[in-house]
Parts: structure tokens; sequence; C-alpha cells
């Protein structure tokens, strides 16, 4: 798998290439989901384009919010979104 990626750097568009890795280092991300909404309220950024919360799990490519709002990451795919953790 590690020959592949390296294979495929050529083809990572110049914008992109900040963000690929040189280490062969996998990365765990472990973000247990501390509870899930009872009834989901999809943020849609075009209605609202700025939004604060509590994040309390990830679910695939779901971000899961304190207040029962969900953002799906990949139906939003082109935009860009800035996140600010404190």
């Amino acid at each position: 798998m590690a020959a592949n990626r390296d294979n495929l750097k050529q083809y990572i568009p110049e914008e992109a290439l900040p963000y690929y890795i040189e280490s062969k280092q996998e990365t765990a991300i472990h973000f247990p989901v501390l509870s899930f909404p009872t009834k989901l309220k999809t943020l849609n950024l075009d209605k609202t384009p700025a939004f604060e919360g509590v994040l309390k799990g990830i679910k695939g490519q779901y971000l899961i919010f304190d207040n029962d709002t969900v953002f799906n990451v990949r139906s939003w795919e082109g935009y860009v979104v800035r996140l600010t953790l404190t």
C-alpha cells in the first residue's frame, strides 16, 4: 500500500501537496461518540454559514455536536470550512 501511495503522489494537485504526509506511519485517530442525538438536526452551510457547538463524537463522515446537530462532511465537498478548536 505504501508503494502505491508514493506512486500516486505525482497526481496530487499542487494546492493539496502541503497536506501530503511523507511518513509511512499510519495515524490512528480515536474519537469516541459520547452521546448519539435523539433527533437529528443537519447543519446546512447555505442557511447557517456560522455555527458553534461542542463536538461530542465522530461517526464515519458525520461530526456530532452537543445540541443534536450533525455535520455531514461529504455532503459539503468543495466548500471551505474553518474549524476553531478551543
